[in-house]
């Protein structure tokens, strides 16, 4: 719910949470949006309490979506969005 929500938006901030190409306490830099830095700022804040390393950002702009630069892509919008299941048909 709610509560979760800014703890799920700042956990691509640490190696632990790609466990399968990063090494646990590991230092990366992470690209996102200028709209997850609050996420980002709340992580370094409290990346010390956690012992992890604070995680460096690196805005980027938004990739527009499939169907027009009106809009960024969207993960919960099929429409919007290209997944690594899609063939190259779709």
């Amino acid at each position: 719910g709610k509560i979760a929500f800014p703890a799920i938006q700042a956990a691509p901030c640490f190696a632990a949470a790609f466990p399968y190409f990063l090494q646990p306490r590991m230092r990366c830099l992470i690209p996102a949006a200028i709209d997850q830095d609050p996420y980002f700022r709340m992580a370094r804040d409290v990346a010390h309490r956690l012992r992890w390393p604070k995680p460096t950002l690196m805005h980027a702009k938004f990739v527009p979506a499939l169907h027009g630069g009106s809009s960024k892509m969207s993960a919960s919008i099929d429409k919007t969005s290209i997944y690594m299941t899609d063939s190259e048909a779709r």
